[in-house]
């Protein structure tokens, strides 16, 4: 009797533990941009021309994107990718060109791409820049 007590506790405990073959909520890239769009005014589509062109992204790498921006200075892209790594170094020389082009124009824009966030969910990367990145993050991953 005490031997099936204690089989029956360690199978309750690893249970609990592995939460019961909960499986975890997958990042729904729709839901991520109605969120951020939902908190920054006026967002329009960075064209793409403009995301190759000028600033030097290599969109191939990229499996699914958005890239956006508005006249206040906010920006947010999400990219679903498998070579996390190359797209990570992309965005990174991107921010670099922003901020040169940026300069001179606003102490404050500086400030916003110096702290931008940068997350990375399964096989998606997002980028935000504004005043209050970190809470529209929390958003998005509020019901993850």
């Amino acid at each position: 009797m005490k031997k099936l007590s204690v089989i029956i506790v360690i199978l309750v405990g690893v249970l609990f533990l592995t939460g019961c073959g909960e499986s975890k909520v997958k990042f729904d890239f729709d839901k991520a941009q109605n969120t951020i769009e939902s908190e920054l005014s006026g967002m329009k589509d960075i064209k793409k021309d403009t995301l190759e062109d000028v600033y030097g992204l290599d969109l191939s790498i990229m499996e699914k994107y958005v890239f956006k921006q508005n006249e206040d200075g906010d920006f947010y892209a999400i990219i679903k990718t498998n070579n996390v790594d190359s797209v990570k170094d992309n965005m990174n020389d991107y921010f670099d060109k922003v901020q040169k082009f940026n300069k001179n124009y606003s102490p404050e824009r500086i400030k916003m791409l110096d702290n931008r966030l940068e997350k990375e969910i399964d096989d998606y990367l997002v980028y935000i820049v504004a005043k209050d990145a970190d809470s529209i993050y929390e958003k998005i991953t509020k019901n993850m």
